[in-house]
């Protein structure tokens, strides 16, 4: 049977990280507000208001907020049993899903929390029926919104194309020319995939490259910026500071604190 073993709705503000480490339970994450990047297992995982995130048990998972953000999160075991009643709990592998109906979700959760925090009997069946609902909404949008092989492949040459060309100047262009479509369905075929547009993610992988050139101190600020392919000092503080919340010269002051 599934059982709950925490729920809460909590607002962070500013800044918030966590390290990777191994969960004990599976969990159900939905962002409400701000946005939140996630590491689960190998994988980058960018989550906007409306999306939710099943991340089954075993998976190594941390991530990071910049600003503030509000989310709504349950953790909950079950017996090999259940894995048979949705195809999402028999895969064994994270879901990143945007719900059609974020209202309705919301008042489900809220009223999971309830339960959970209410005592005597009965609660824990009612918990399960909502929990069970509210695994049957995810798998229902998962489906509905599933992106055909070929759409997700030319995202996956995208991102490996900006992974291996971030020290370089790269535009929509060069990406149109690479794929062979257009800009305009370029940017809309991979933020719909990953959450971000092709050049905020080559942002955040130029910025990702630059924190790990800083902890080598002999380097300076000015040649990061050129390593990581941007086009001066100036331009790559902008980048950093929106994308980390503090200067460069900041970080590296907490880096060596």
């Amino acid at each position: 049977m599934i059982r709950m073993r925490s729920c809460y709705i909590k607002d962070y503000p500013g800044k918030w990280e966590m390290n990777k480490e191994p969960t004990s339970y599976h969990i159900i994450v939905l962002i409400t507000k701000g946005n939140i990047t996630y590491w689960v297992d190998e994988d980058t995982v960018y989550l906007n208001p409306g999306d939710v995130l099943y991340i089954p048990a075993g998976c190594q998972r941390g991530g990071f907020a910049v600003n503030d953000h509000q989310r709504f999160v349950t953790h909950f075991s079950m017996d090999d049993g259940d894995r048979r009643l949705l195809p999402l709990l028999g895969e064994n592998r994270h879901c990143k899903t945007p719900l059609s109906g974020l209202d309705y979700f919301k008042q489900r959760f809220m009223l999971l929390r309830h339960h959970w925090l209410m005592g005597g009997p009965y609660q824990e069946a009612t918990r399960y029926g909502i929990l069970l609902e509210m695994l049957g909404i995810i798998s229902y949008d998962r489906d509905n919104w599933k992106v055909p092989a070929k759409k997700l492949d030319l995202a996956a040459d995208i991102r490996k194309y900006l992974l291996d060309h971030y020290r370089e100047p790269v535009t929509l262009d060069d990406l149109a020319s690479y794929t062979g479509r257009t800009p305009n369905y370029i940017s809309h075929l991979f933020k719909r995939i990953s959450g971000f547009s092709p050049i905020d993610y080559l942002h955040h992988v130029r910025i990702a490259k630059a924190k790990e050139l800083m902890f080598d101190k002999k380097i300076p600020i000015g040649e990061i910026a050129e390593r990581t392919g941007f086009c001066d000092q100036a331009y790559f503080t902008r980048v950093f500071k929106k994308l980390t919340g503090c200067s460069p010269t900041a970080f590296l002051k907490g880096s060596t604190d």
